[in-house]
């Protein structure tokens, strides 16, 4: 996690620290620290966002090359470990192997259905008057079975976009593609709305391949902090006003904090 702090002073200029991967040693502990050449917390803070993009990119890279470098130097000892593990299946495979076993034949005997004779026995007098007098025997109805209605499917409101205005869109670099947009949500949304609006911002400006998006309330707070001139404001209004920082590239994907505030001062 990178951090910015103001150094004491007469230049009052905002420093910028991070700790990113260490070849050496294989840890997160070799420390990048430079002045951020402003004195305003807002510019600061974006400058931030922008330089944690820059370094996680090159801390993943340089953590996939150590990787592919181990697996190099140790490609004797693999290589190794695979083939004994393959003569140990084909040695079990082979001795687990049973010769087939023999199918028994067995021979059917049909045999001729004897003949059997049927006496033919006529009925009795009384027996022709029980059957006569014998009623047929009623059956009872079968009861009626009631289909039960299926229970109506409640289906839940779809999400829309809340409404918001661009106040401010910064080219900060033409040959990485960086950009920032700065955004007023006109309206009280949810997380899930507020992010479906940084994608949606994300998806206009295609121009940045590098994007990052942050969305203020729409308050006199807000405005300022968007058009960057609140630097006379307290942490506590810009915590309140700042709503989303939203950042984009296509090496790290996307990173949503709707509480961006909490860094403010550290």
């Amino acid at each position: 996690m990178s951090s910015i702090y103001r150094k004491g002073g007469a230049s009052g200029y905002y420093y910028y620290q991070t700790y990113i991967y260490n070849p050496e040693s294989g840890k997160k502990d070799k420390r990048i620290f430079h002045s951020l050449g402003t004195r305003d917390i807002s510019e600061a803070e974006a400058q931030q966002a922008e330089l944690d993009i820059k370094y996680d990119a090159q801390d993943n890279a340089d953590q996939s090359s150590s990787r592919f470098t181990i697996l190099v130097q140790n490609k004797r000892t693999i290589a190794l470990v695979a083939g004994t593990a393959l003569l140990t299946v084909l040695i079990v495979n082979l001795f687990q192997t049973k010769p087939p076993v023999p199918q028994k034949k067995f021979n059917k005997q049909v045999e001729a259905p004897a003949a059997i004779a049927e006496e033919v026995k006529m009925p009795t007098v009384a027996e022709k008057t029980a059957a006569e007098i014998k009623q047929p025997e009623t059956k009872a109805a079968a009861p009626l079975v009631t289909e039960a209605k299926p229970e109506p499917k409640i289906e839940k409101p779809k999400l829309t976009i809340p409404m918001h205005s661009v106040v401010r869109v910064e080219n900060i670099s033409d040959v990485f593609e960086q950009g920032k947009v700065y955004v007023t949500v006109n309206e009280k949304a949810s997380a899930e709305r507020l992010l479906m609006l940084c994608k949606s911002l994300a998806g206009q400006y295609t121009e940045f391949s590098n994007i990052v998006i942050c969305l203020y309330a729409s308050s006199d707070v807000g405005t300022q902090l968007a058009k960057g001139i609140g630097s006379n404001i307290s942490l506590k209004e810009q915590n309140e006003a700042w709503l989303v920082l939203y950042s984009y590239n296509p090496v790290e994907g996307e990173y949503y904090d709707d509480e961006p505030g909490k860094y403010l001062g550290s």
